[in-house]
C-alpha cells in the first residue's frame, strides 16, 4: 500500500494558481468542489488528432490513442463483421493496424499524403516499408488527403472521398498523429513551448511555482539536436513523470532528455530509428553525409537469417554519428539501442566502428551489421578528406 487517495470519474475543470488549488468535478454526482495543493504535476496526455471535414463524426470513424480507443473498435468489428477500412494516415499507429485488420480478414486501404508511408523515415527505409504492406495485400494510396466523408442515412460512413476520388468503405480509422493536451493548462498560464506543448526544465518544471508537468502534454530536450521537441511516447513519459514525482515530492533529479529512439512492427518488418535523420540534421546545420547497407542478420549458413537495411547518418567534420534508421525482419529492435548508446555518449562511426559487440553464429555474423556499416561510413569519411 503506497497510501494514495485515486479519484476517478473525477474531472479537473480548472487550476488557481494563485489560490494553490484546483477545481474538480465529480462525474458521478456532478458535483464540482475545490480541492488544495502543494505541489501540482499537470499530465494530461494527449489526445488523437481529427481531421474537421463533413461527416467526420460519423459514429464507424475511430481514433486509436488507448485501451478504451481499441476495445471499441474490437466490439465494433466484431458486432458488425466489415469488410473493408479505410485507414487515414502513414504513420505508426496506422501501418501497425494495418496488419490487425487484416488478420481479422478486412481488406485494408491505406491512404497518405505523401509518396511512401513513414514519411518521417528516410526513404530507403520507407520504400522497405511499402514493399511489406504490398506483399500483405494492403493497398496503399499514396499522395492522397480525405476532403469529405460520405455518411447514410444511420450515421455511418459508406465512402472516403480524397483529392483523387471515390472509394467506399465500412468503417474507417483515423491514424493523423495526436494533440498534447493542454487548454486547462494554458488557461492557468502555464507557458506553452514552440510545439504548442507545455515548456518544461530538465526537473519537469513548468513557469508557475509548484507545478510540474509530463508525458505527452509536454516538450522533451532532444540530446542531439539541443532542442526542446514534442516527442509523444510511452517511456519518455515514465521517465518524465519519475522525475516530477520525485521532484515534487521534496527530491533533487533530473531528467537529461532523449535522442529520438523508437520502433515498431509493420506484418514481420522490424523497423527501428534512433537520433536525426538527414532532413532534419541539416536543419540543425550540420554537415551531413549517410551510409546505407543492406546485411545478413546472423550468419548466413544459420536458419532464419534475414537480411536488414541500415542507414547511419553523421557529420562529415568531427564524424560524429547523429542518427540511424533500420528495417528488416529479425534483430532490428534490439540492435538499434546499441547506436542510442552512441548517441547517448556523443561517440564517432570510428569509434562504433571498432565496438566490440558479442558474436555467435544464432545471433550474428562476425561482424555485426552496425559494424560494417560503420567502417563503411569512416571510409567515406577518410576519402572525401
Amino acid at each position: 500500500m503506497q497510501d494514495i487517495d485515486v479519484l476517478t470519474e473525477n474531472r479537473v475543470t480548472k487550476i488557481d494558481p494563485k489560490e494553490k488549488r484546483i477545481e474538480v468535478v465529480d462525474l458521478s454526482k456532478s458535483e464540482t468542489q475545490w480541492f488544495p495543493y502543494d505541489k501540482l504535476i499537470i499530465a494530461t496526455g494527449a489526445r488523437s488528432r481529427r481531421l474537421n471535414l463533413p461527416g467526420s463524426n460519423a459514429k464507424n470513424i475511430f481514433t486509436l490513442k488507448d485501451l478504451q480507443d481499441g476495445i471499441r473498435i474490437r466490439e465494433y468489428v466484431d458486432e458488425n463483421k466489415p469488410k473493408q477500412v479505410a485507414i487515414i494516415g502513414g504513420g505508426f499507429i496506422g501501418l501497425e493496424m494495418c496488419e490487425a485488420f487484416k488478420t481479422r480478414g478486412i481488406e485494408t486501404f491505406l491512404f497518405c499524403r505523401r509518396d511512401l508511408p513513414a514519411g518521417n523515415l528516410e526513404r530507403e527505409i520507407s520504400e522497405r516499408i511499402l514493399k511489406e504492406l504490398q506483399e500483405n495485400s494492403v493497398h496503399f494510396l499514396p499522395n492522397q488527403e480525405p476532403i469529405a466523408f460520405h455518411v447514410n442515412s444511420e450515421g455511418e460512413v459508406t465512402s472516403v472521398e480524397t483529392t483523387k476520388g471515390e472509394y467506399p468503405t465500412d468503417m474507417v480509422l483515423m491514424a493523423i498523429g495526436v494533440i498534447p493536451n493542454v487548454e486547462i493548462a494554458r488557461e492557468a498560464g502555464v507557458e506553452l513551448g514552440k510545439t504548442g506543448a507545455m515548456k518544461t526544465d530538465f526537473v519537469q518544471r513548468t513557469n508557475l511555482n509548484d507545478i510540474y508537468t509530463a508525458g505527452d502534454c509536454c516538450e522533451v530536450f532532444n540530446q542531439v539536436s539541443q532542442d526542446w521537441v514534442y516527442t509523444p511516447l510511452g517511456d519518455i513519459a515514465n521517465k518524465q513523470g519519475r522525475v516530477a514525482g520525485e521532484n515534487a515530492a521534496g527530491g533533487r533529479v533530473s531528467f537529461p532528455g532523449v535522442v529520438g529512439s523508437a520502433a515498431f512492427k509493420v506484418f514481420e518488418l522490424e523497423v527501428a530509428f534512433t537520433g536525426l535523420g538527414i532532413q532534419a540534421a541539416r536543419q540543425y546545420g550540420w554537415d551531413i553525409d549517410s551510409q546505407i547497407i543492406e546485411a545478413e542478420s546472423k550468419v548466413g549458413y544459420m536458419p532464419g537469417s534475414k537480411r536488414m537495411l541500415i542507414k547511419l547518418t553523421f557529420d562529415r567534420r568531427s564524424g560524429r554519428l547523429l542518427g540511424a534508421q533500420m528495417a528488416g525482419e529479425e534483430g532490428v529492435a534490439r540492435r538499434i539501442n546499441s547506436l542510442a548508446v552512441a548517441l547517448h555518449q556523443k561517440m564517432t562511426i570510428n569509434e562504433i566502428s571498432k565496438l566490440d559487440f558479442a558474436y555467435a553464429p544464432p545471433f550474428s555474423a562476425p561482424l555485426d551489421p552496425i559494424l560494417i556499416a560503420a567502417e563503411q561510413a569512416t571510409k567515406k569519411i577518410r576519402r572525401s578528406s
